[in-house]
Order: structure tokens, then sequence, then C-alpha cells
């Protein structure tokens, strides 16, 4: 019992002492309470404390004990010991906790009793009418530890499953944070990017202005604030939106709408935008729209920051009747990487991801001597 617990230990010997002294009492009242009855009763007993570790070798030594007792004393169903009962409790212990060969082995084991009481009355000898009792506590303590056995399983599939479940709500939650992260880091560089890109092109050419045109240095410098105050105002909303604010009165996700006030954008910056729209426009989910525009946003802040020698842009939109497609060139021609590496989910990348989102696709590359960028998206049913 080394190790065990207070508890524990009291859980384990409690029963056995309980047993001892209910078993003594039958010898008392029958007047069959010897020193040899005590001890072997006290040993038949003792045998139930292996029960956790070893309940089939406790039980072959319980019934041995209480096999040599009776054979000792003239296989007298008499002077059968109450304490004889632990075999049967050993035997559902057995039942419960260790495998089917086992339990049948033990089944045998402790079925010798019955047996050769019914031997014994077949010789004409007194005894038999105890074998159906015997024969019937034996079933059912083989019922009950098989029963038992089976419960507990079936509590340990039930743990294990709730186990399982909530380590994978874990893993889900898990994942959902890195989506959602990963989306917030997406959305910031989308505003932040384009906005900071605009703001430091219209600075530089302020810089340059401010003595031989001091009037264009000041109107550059009053669309760098408004492009600041635009910026800190899509901040806001975008970090409404992540606490969960009510920010229906506010300015709606970009879309399609907001695509010429971004292009006026990129034109006060130094860099002449134009837009052309093929086919017939069909409606759009909001998400779809801020893919489009983000993907117009990227592009065009990717020619002010990397494209040396761009002096001019192209936005073309395309309607047919399943698909839109973008394509957004310039005709810039530096040496710098176009699609810079950076972490997933920023720039071009997640433009990818956005119109991925849709089954949409996005191509990078150079054309006609510049820069291009082309993202077709499927058209989907808007519900009314």
């Amino acid at each position: 019992m080394t190790g065990m617990t207070t508890s524990a230990r009291v859980r384990l010997v409690a029963p056995v002492v309980v047993l001892t002294v209910l078993s003594l009492g039958p010898l008392v009242r029958l007047g069959g309470l010897t020193a040899g009855a005590v001890v072997v009763s006290c040993l038949l007993c003792a045998t139930a404390l292996a029960r956790h570790r070893a309940p089939f070798p406790a039980l072959v030594v319980a019934v041995v004990l209480l096999a040599a007792w009776w054979a000792g004393h003239g296989l007298d169903p008499q002077r059968l010991l109450p304490a004889g009962v632990v075999a049967w409790w050993l035997l559902a212990w057995v039942a419960d906790r260790r495998p089917v060969r086992e339990v049948v082995a033990a089944s045998a084991v402790v079925a010798l009793v019955p047996v050769t009481l019914a031997v014994l009355g077949l010789l004409g000898r007194p005894g038999g009418q105890a074998v159906v009792p015997l024969t019937a506590a034996t079933v059912v303590a083989v019922v009950v530890g098989r029963n038992r056995r089976t419960r507990r399983s079936l509590v340990q599939a039930l743990e294990d499953r709730a186990l399982r479940a909530e380590r994978e709500r874990d893993a889900g939650a898990r994942a959902a944070v890195a989506e959602e992260r990963t989306r917030i880091a997406r959305e910031v560089h989308d505003v932040v990017a384009h906005n900071v890109s605009v703001m430091t092109a219209l600075a530089d050419g302020a810089g340059f202005a401010i003595d031989t045109a001091p009037e264009r240095a000041r109107a550059a410098m009053a669309q760098v604030a408004a492009t600041g105050r635009e910026a800190i105002t899509e901040m806001h909303r975008l970090l409404g939106v992540l606490r969960g604010d009510d920010v229906d009165g506010e300015a709606p996700a970009p879309g399609l709408a907001q695509l010429d006030g971004l292009l006026e954008q990129v034109r006060a910056a130094g860099l002449a935008v134009t837009l052309t729209v093929g086919g017939t426009p069909s409606p759009l989910p909001a998400t779809a729209q801020l893919a489009v525009h983000r993907l117009v946003q990227e592009a065009l802040t990717n020619t002010l920051t990397h494209a040396d020698g761009a002096r001019s842009a192209r936005v073309a939109l395309e309607w047919s009747a399943d698909r839109l497609r973008v394509e957004v060139t310039d005709d810039g021609r530096g040496a710098r990487p176009r699609d810079p590496d950076r972490p997933p989910g920023h720039g071009l990348v997640g433009m990818r991801e956005r119109f991925g989102a849709w089954g949409g696709t996005v191509e990078t590359g150079p054309a006609d001597g510049g820069w291009r960028v082309r993202g077709v998206l499927p058209l989907v049913e808007v519900p009314a």
C-alpha cells in the first residue's frame, strides 16, 4: 500500500474489516467459534486486500484456504466458513478487472465448491441443497463484475470523447484566432500602406515645389492632411468592427463605389490613373467588392512605391455574364521586386487570399513594358 493516500487505504481495508467481523458472527451463534476458525476466517478475508492489484491470485489463495479447511473437516458442509464468501467477492473483481480467459478460469475455480457439494449429494451426503444458491452466486458475481467493467468502459469512452471534443474545440478556437489575426494584419496593411505611400508621394512633391510653386505645395500638404484623416477614419471603422461596436452609422467598407475616391488620391500623388469599365455591371457581395477595391489599392500602391519611372496607370473592370476581370497596369520599368516577399496575408499575397475565398485568381507579372496585376472573380447571385 506504499504510495496510497489515507482515503485510499481506508477504502481498501474498511470493507475487509467489516467482512471479517460479519463472517465471525454466524460462528458465534452456531457455536463453531474456535481459534482455527478465527485464524482461517481472517486469512480468507485478508486475501481481499489484493483485489485491486492481483484479484485472480488472491482468489486462488482464498479457494485453496477454504478447500484445505473444508477437507480437514471431512468435507462436512456444516463446516464451510462464512468467510468463504470472499471467493465470490474476488470473482466479481476478476470479472471486472481481468480479461475473459482469467474470468473463465476464476469461475471454474469457484465452481469447485458447488460441484463438490453436488457430488456429495449424489453420494447421499447432506449439503446438496446449497448447490443451486452457490451456483447462482457464481453466475451473479460474474455478471455483476462484467457489468461494472462495461459501465466503466462506457464512462471512459464518454470522457475520452468529451476530452477529444474539447481539444478539437480549442484547436478550432486557436485556428479562428490565427485567421482573425491574419485578417486584421491584412486590413491594417491595406489601410496603412496605401495611405502612407500616397502621403509620402505628396510630401515629396510638396518639398520640390515649395520654392517654385508654393500654392501647389500648399495644395499637396492639404491633400496629405486629407489622406491622413481618411486613414484615421478607416482605421476607426476597422477597430470599431473588431471591438464589436455599433458602426452602422459610419462609412461602409470600401467597395466599387469608392474606387473613384481611391483614384483621386493616387492622381493627387502624381500618378495619372484612368478607369475603364466594360460590360454590364452585376451586383457583388460587400466582401467581394472589398476584395476588388483592395486589389486595385494594393496594385496602385506598389506602382507608387516600387515602379521607378511610372507616370501613368490604367484600371480596367471587364464584366461578363459569369465573371469580373480586374486589371491594373502601369508603365513603370523599375528593377525592384514588384511582389515583395511579405508574410502571408499582406500585399498581393493577401489579394490572392481574398479572391481565392470567392473562387477567383490573381496574377502578377510584366506586360507591355510595365507591370500588370490581373484578378478574375467569378460572379455569384446576390440574395435580394
